[in-house]
C-alpha cells in the first residue's frame, strides 16, 4: 500500500511564498487594463492544468475542467479569477497532504503555492489594483500636504 509522507513546511517556505506573491502582484500591476485581467484569466487556466498527473487520478481532469470554466468567466470579471486562485489554493493543500508536489524537486512546494495563491486571490477579489502607482500617488499626496 502506498504511504504518503506529509512534507514539513517552515517559516522560510512561507516567507518565500509571500515574496513570490508580492513580486507577482507588483509585476502584474505594470500591465495595463484590460490586458492585466485577460493575462490573469489565462494564468488561472494554466494553473488549473498544473497538477495533471499529480497523483489524484481522474479528479485532476475534473479540476482542470472546472478551472478552465472559471478562467473563461474571469476574462470578464476579476472575482472569478480570485475564486480560481482560492480553488487552486485548496487543490494545493490536497496535493501537499495526499498528492505529488507542484514542483517535483521541492517537497513542500504545494504548501507554498497554497500560501501564494491565497494572497493572489485576495488581490484579485479587490479587482487587482496596480500597487506601484498607488504607492507613488500616496507619496505625492503626502508630500503635497
Amino acid at each position: 500500500m502506498y504511504s504518503h509522507t506529509i512534507p514539513s513546511f517552515t517559516l522560510i517556505n512561507a516567507l518565500a511564498a509571500v515574496g513570490i506573491a508580492v513580486l507577482f502582484i507588483l509585476l502584474c500591476g505594470l500591465i495595463k487594463e484590460p490586458y492585466r485581467q485577460q493575462f490573469n484569466a489565462l494564468m488561472i487556466a494554466g494553473a488549473g492544468a498544473a497538477y495533471l498527473s499529480g497523483g489524484l487520478g481522474p479528479w485532476e481532469f475534473v479540476f482542470c475542467t472546472l478551472m478552465t470554466f472559471i478562467a473563461f468567466l474571469g476574462y470578464r470579471r476579476y472575482v472569478f479569477i480570485g475564486i480560481g486562485w482560492l480553488l487552486h489554493s485548496g487543490w494545493d493543500i490536497l496535493h501537499h497532504l495526499y498528492g505529488n508536489p507542484i514542483v517535483p524537486f521541492s517537497a513542500s512546494s504545494s504548501a507554498g503555492c497554497a500560501v501564494c495563491d491565497a494572497i493572489l486571490a485576495i488581490w484579485f477579489l479587490y479587482k487587482a489594483p496596480a500597487i506601484i502607482p498607488l504607492i507613488y500617488k500616496t507619496r505625492i499626496n503626502n508630500t503635497a500636504n
